[in-house]
């Protein structure tokens, strides 16, 4: 029963939570099938990776259910608190010896055998003080120096952590997430496109810096120049979906996953669903997407308030364009990029960040005034236990006064 002026939470919009669940049963399936020859060959145990998968997804499930719970007004209380510790630890991670470096890359953190990636709580913390700013002070967003600015400067020194550790694709996705939260928010046009302008020799740029980045980039137009080179593992990836054909070779019996194809299970897991699941794999997770992403902006539409609607968007855009930039790289119709599919490739540090965002979404739609059957029922609820009280007192008045 519900007390008397305590506000009681909406239940788990069904939509979305089922999305997930669907999701996350189906990436079970799909890690297992992948990862089960590299696991024997780099552990001696096929049966090492999927254990740990099936641990990390109840952790992520349970963190996504308690932000759920938490009032959408404390992240907009403690945007600048969540920032600055996401700033703190991209800053961390970069010293010797707090930091891990894989591939030369160094982005982790280490915990008993785990490893953990900052940019993980970096990219819902932007977000969070993205909306806080333009939810907060929408008169400034027409002068450029009160208003787009202070965002530039945030999104500026995150992009310069980023391509410290270098996380080129998280860059871009991040970039990618904040213009349109801007251009969503109210940050006139004709800043966004002077800004555009000038961010595009800058990509231009860190992309010839890097030789691999450049190496990337000329192997993703003519892979087949180089197939057991730069362009080994979009040729590899190419040559499963085409093998996949209409209905797939059936999961389970893939060849790209018996080491032709590198990180089959977290980066080009796409590969392998087209390769053992055909065409019609590939729809149906991108209709389980769509109907994901669709629920998640009608919430957003749903809410009169600009942070609670900025909030929803920045982590389905965040999630959207990580899915974009997925299956275009795996498919050839983006420059080769590791970046996992949302709930779906294998990766501890990613399902985290996903269930984060995805947490701040339910955050939202719990706590949302307009929920209006919730209220219902819940008024009718405390009519109907408040009816049955009386009549309790009705009854044991009634008994008493027989029994004098």
């Amino acid at each position: 029963m519900s007390r008397p002026g305590v506000k009681t939470l909406a239940p788990l919009d069904p939509v979305l939570t089922s999305c997930v669940i669907a999701l996350l049963s189906f990436s079970i399936l799909m890690v297992y099938s992948t990862s089960i020859s590299v696991a024997e060959v780099r552990y001696g145990d096929p049966l090492r990776i999927i254990s740990h998968w099936l641990v990390y997804i109840p952790v992520g499930l349970l963190i996504m259910w308690i932000l759920s719970r938490i009032d959408v007004n404390w992240w907009r209380a403690i945007a600048l608190p969540v920032l600055g510790l996401g700033f703190i630890l991209m800053i961390a991670v970069l010293i010797p010896g707090m930091g891990r470096e894989i591939n030369g890359a160094q982005r982790w953190f280490s915990f008993f055998g785990l490893t953990l990636q900052p940019v993980e709580l970096l990219k819902p913390a932007v977000i969070i003080y993205m909306a806080y700013y333009m939810g907060s002070f929408p008169e400034r967003l027409q002068r450029f120096s009160s208003g787009l600015a202070p965002m530039l400067l945030v999104l500026v020194a995150a992009l310069a952590l980023l391509m410290l550790q270098p996380d080129f694709g998280s860059a871009v996705l991040l970039s990618a997430v904040c213009f349109a939260l801007w251009f969503i928010g109210g940050v006139p046009l004709r800043q966004l496109c002077t800004l555009l302008l000038g961010f595009i020799p800058l990509i231009a740029i860190a992309v010839m810096a890097a030789p691999y980045r450049m190496q990337r980039l000329v192997s993703f137009l003519h892979p087949w120049d180089d197939r057991f080179g730069s362009g080994y593992q979009l040729v590899q990836s190419l040559m499963g979906f085409g093998s996949g054909g209409l209905f797939g070779t059936g999961v389970g019996q893939g060849v790209q996953k018996l080491f032709y194809l590198p990180e089959v299970f977290t980066d080009f897991i796409s590969a392998s669903i087209g390769e053992e699941l055909g065409l019609v794999g590939i729809l149906a997770i991108l209709i389980v997407f769509s109907v994901l992403f669709a629920r998640a902006l009608w919430l957003a539409l749903q809410t009169e308030d600009m942070f609670s609607r900025l909030l929803i968007i920045g982590c389905t855009v965040t999630l959207g364009t990580a899915l974009m930039i997925n299956l275009g790289a795996a498919m050839g119709l983006l420059p080769t990029k590791g970046m996992p599919m949302p709930f779906v490739s294998y990766g501890g540090s990613a399902l985290f960040g996903e269930c984060i965002l995805l947490g701040l979404v339910l955050s939202v739609q719990r706590h949302m005034p307009g929920n209006k059957r919730h209220e219902k029922r819940s008024s009718r609820q405390r009519q109907s236990s408040a009816s049955n009280a009386a009549s309790s007192s009705e009854i044991a008045s009634h008994q008493l006064g027989h029994t004098l």
